[in-house]
């Protein structure tokens, strides 16, 4: 296939901007993870059967569910918990499934989760979206219903990841849950967070998720069935014909990540304009959430006040100094563990308005510097990095590349040298790149450090962007591509994988 001209790719960012606008949902597909929970938290709900069958029919040949390595512990738990919640219930004989089949799934979750647990001393569970309580709370009810195992069958306990404890949770469960993010994990507090004043749903929505509105709104089936929760969670369910996506929307994020990517890329500002109806307003002074109902957060404020700048509609960055923790920006607050990208987006931001030559520019430069220099000292060995949003490497690595270059300068040269000569050392066979194999998404990142940084005469480069794009033109934004972003398991969103995809073959016409 020949590279695409503008009057090819424009058709495409315009279709993308159209099914954005849409759709709120971000194009996810089911999770294991929350339509487990949901078949446990509300077997009244529409889509019941079908929740049970999508669970039988995902298991993996080992016993799992979902994702690769480690990744598949959380949403295996969250499965088995669910049928030996199906198989515990009172007439349990009327189930939708052979009974015989829910019980075997079950034992064979078990079995694939202590063989998980088993090595997590020499290969510790990666770190999905607060894993380290949604573990411990699910092993705590998978080990209360095995005091009372299926029949004929004989299950021991599972134990935690080597390392962890049930401390964290025991805190969240006692006063903690009533910070705004644990909305996103309601599912997970227990009975105080039912009808909890301090969780008020969005059009019926808690937290963006399934689970947590399930949670709730209780365990018992709610008497008004035009209650907007009730209401939400039907639509929910419906769209994808029973199961349930990992998050309800991503809104926000979804539309300032791509206006962003497909501006720098070089699509025209008036096809990207229609992403920014709708955005929260005074973003700068009052932060934006991944979508309503979440948590505000510095991340999706750093993307938003980036894609107006690329509008010309600028806004001073205020909100964003609330994060700031001297050597770095956090995400949240509170925070677990900084991110990465996190503060490759607040870079963005800050550099970018600095670039406007406010009066107090120095106050943002500093920052800039501040941020670099950090980054700097995080970036792995091998000229990497990665974070705690995404398992791919080459997504947090593009993030903080593109960031530095942009906006750090000759402070961070020799730092986007050495990514550079790592993602040139990493590029597979077939002119693709990937953690796991080769992907279009990974490849799209990879094009894009490889374009948006290259120096004159930089052959080697040019070399390899081509074999990446020729890669992309074969695999492109049609494609399915793989779970790789970082929820409570790997998830996908498709339309922001869309633009990535299409943002590198923009990039690539320069080449012509």
């Amino acid at each position: 296939m020949n590279q695409p001209t503008a009057q090819d790719l424009h058709p495409l960012i315009t279709a993308l901007v159209h099914d954005v606008r849409r759709d709120s949902t971000g194009a996810l597909g089911p999770s294991v993870y929350e339509t487990a929970r949901l078949t446990a938290l509300a077997p009244w709900l529409p889509g019941h059967a079908a929740r049970i069958a999508f669970l039988l029919d995902e298991q993996n040949p080992d016993g799992s569910w979902a994702g690769p390595d480690g990744y598949a512990l959380v949403p295996t738990l969250s499965a088995v918990q669910a049928l030996l919640a199906l198989l515990g219930r009172d007439g349990s004989a009327a189930l939708p499934v052979p009974r015989e089949a829910v019980a075997s799934a079950a034992v064979r979750g078990l079995t694939a989760a202590a063989a998980v647990l088993a090595k997590s001393e020499q290969r510790a569970v990666p770190p999905t979206v607060v894993y380290f309580m949604i573990i411990p709370a699910l092993v705590e009810d998978i080990n209360a219903r095995l005091a009372a195992p299926p029949p004929g069958t004989a299950l021991r306990p599972l134990p935690l990841p080597h390392g962890m404890t049930d401390a964290v949770l025991r805190s969240l469960r006692t006063d903690a849950w009533r910070n705004p993010l644990a909305g996103h994990y309601l599912e997970i507090v227990g009975p105080v967070a039912v009808n909890a004043r301090e969780m008020q749903p969005v059009d019926g929505a808690v937290g963006c998720s399934a689970a947590a509105t399930a949670a709730w709104l209780g365990p018992d089936e709610p008497t008004d069935p035009d209650h907007p929760s009730v209401r939400f969670l039907t639509a929910t369910q419906a769209r994808l014909g029973g199961p349930v996506p990992a998050m309800t929307s991503l809104t926000y994020y979804e539309r300032a990540w791509i206006l962003g990517n497909l501006a720098t890329a070089g699509a025209p500002v008036e096809l990207l304009a229609p992403l920014a109806e709708g955005l929260p307003p005074d973003v700068g002074r009052s932060g934006a959430p991944t979508a309503p109902g979440f948590a505000y957060e510095a991340e999706t404020s750093a993307i938003v006040l980036t894609a107006l700048a690329h509008l010309d509609a600028p806004e001073e960055p205020h909100y964003l100094w609330q994060y700031d923790a001297g050597s770095h920006f956090m995400s949240t607050l509170p925070e677990h563990q900084p991110s990465n990208t996190t503060n490759a987006h607040v870079l963005e931001a800050l550099g970018g308005y600095a670039d406007q030559h406010p009066a107090d520019a120095a106050r943002y430069r500093d920052a800039v510097t501040r941020i670099a220099r950090w980054l700097g000292e995080r970036q792995q060995p091998d000229g990497s990095w990665s974070d705690k949003w995404h398992a791919s490497p080459l997504f947090a690595t593009a993030r903080c590349v593109l960031a530095l270059h942009r906006h750090a300068g000759a402070q961070s040269a020799e730092t986007v040298r050495r990514a550079v000569r790592w993602v040139l050392r990493n590029q597979h066979d077939d002119g693709s790149w990937g953690h796991w194999g080769g992907t279009a998404e990974e490849t799209a990142y990879a094009v894009r450090i490889l374009l948006d940084t290259r120096a004159e005469g930089d052959q080697e480069a040019v070399r390899a962007a081509l074999r990446g794009r020729d890669h992309l033109l074969r695999h492109g934004p049609g494609d399915r591509h793989p779970p790789l972003w970082i929820g409570k398991e790997l998830y996908t969103p498709a339309h922001i994988v869309r633009a990535a995809v299409l943002g590198a073959l923009l990039a690539a016409q320069r080449l012509d």
